[in-house]
């Protein structure tokens, strides 16, 4: 497992998550799955994912998410 930080541009927000997953496409499916419970999650293209660190503790989840003014 890896830590993810995922960040997603809105058209006045800034979108974000920080997730441990599998991979990285793995990370922008959770980002945009925990975002769509707040009623916006655009499309999973949209999302842009980075490694913060590697070999982590599993299992996979949402670790912090949410949203600012862009």
């Amino acid at each position: 497992m890896n830590k993810y930080t995922c960040t997603m541009m809105g058209i006045g927000d800034i979108y974000y998550a920080t997730v441990i997953a599998e991979n990285e496409q793995q990370a922008k499916e959770m980002a945009m799955a925990e975002t769509q419970k707040g009623g916006y999650a655009g499309r999973q293209r949209n999302w842009s994912a980075g490694l913060l660190e590697a070999n982590v503790e599993g299992p996979a989840r949402v670790v912090d998410s949410g949203n600012r003014e862009a």
